[in-house]
């Protein structure tokens, strides 16, 4: 992900000398609504300096693991009541749609991105809005009689804990017993943060959801090979930032004479079905995994 733009803004020295650039606090919308009113697209919210040709590759991926986990744990979407919190460019309501979902609620703090799902999903009907999924959301209806509610790749960019809290507790609150949440972050075996990412352990997300009435279910990756590999160290991270520095490496080139989306599709394209495979053969990758927790009782 790209980090937030830097103000020109300054601090004038205590006694003379340069004065220093100011970095303005992250703030969520304003950050959102820029870079998808600068770029609408699966490469303006997918991994930056890789392409648009290979984030639709990557998200192609996404799509398929996603549908193995709802097979593998009998989630059913048709005729079911659906929460998302971030939807973004709509990636995921093109498949709540396509697999029949009876209704969909969904919040995303970029005017820009709720103004194009409601134009895109206008016959069906569903709840789209701008929203700030970290503080308690308007969900009408749909609050308890959720059969899944998702966050994907969208609570590492909730770098105040109250706001992650606050994200859970929008997950629980929408979901009937029996229901499921499914998340996609990294779940790391280290925090760390960076800018508008903030990445969580596992342990951290186990506590949280347990506490909310959830029994994690399943954490499988989502990713090996097609996206950055934060969860690692001593020489499996080299190993692993290395092969990410190779997988980007074609597009970067080919930025050069103007071919970076032609060189940058292929990698995606020669990638797919070996990540696939990966996802299935690795127990704990070293990217962003897959979550599905299932709600046992009301909190």
């Amino acid at each position: 992900m790209n980090a937030p733009n830097a103000s020109n803004a300054t601090n004038a020295p205590a006694s003379g000398g340069k004065p220093e650039k100011v970095r303005p606090a992250y703030d969520p919308s304003a950050y959102w609504n820029e870079r998808l009113n600068k770029d609408f697209s699966l490469a303006g919210v997918g991994h930056s300096g890789v392409g648009l040709r290979f984030n639709q590759w990557a998200y192609r991926a996404r799509r398929r693991v996603l549908l193995r986990t709802l097979k593998n744990h009998n989630i059913e979407i048709q005729s079911a009541k659906i929460l998302e919190l971030g939807f973004g460019t709509g990636f995921y309501l093109d498949l709540w749609r396509a697999l029949g979902a009876a209704h969909v609620t969904g919040f995303d703090i970029a005017q820009v991105a709720a103004e194009a799902a409601k134009g895109r999903f206008a016959d069906q009907n569903w709840a789209l809005a701008v929203g700030d999924i970290g503080k308690p959301l308007p969900m009408g209806d749909a609050k308890g009689a959720c059969r899944v509610a998702t966050a994907f790749d969208v609570l590492f960019h909730l770098v105040d804990d109250a706001d992650w809290n606050g994200a859970l507790d929008n997950l629980a609150a929408s979901l009937c017993d029996g229901g499921h949440a499914i998340v996609f972050d990294k779940f790391q075996q280290k925090a760390s943060a960076l800018s508008h990412v903030k990445r969580r352990t596992l342990e951290e997300y186990e506590a949280a959801l347990v506490a909310r009435g959830f029994e994690v279910r399943s954490i499988r990756p989502l990713f090996v090979l097609m996206n950055s590999p934060t969860d690692r160290a001593g020489l499996s991270k080299v190993f692993y930032k290395t092969l990410w520095s190779l997988v980007k490496l074609p597009y970067k080139l080919g930025k050069i004479v103007g071919l970076g989306e032609v060189f940058g599709g292929l990698t995606g394209a020669l990638l797919y079905w070996p990540e696939l495979a990966l996802t299935r053969l690795v127990r704990n990758g070293p990217s962003t995994k897959v979550l599905v927790a299932r709600k046992v009782r009301g909190s």
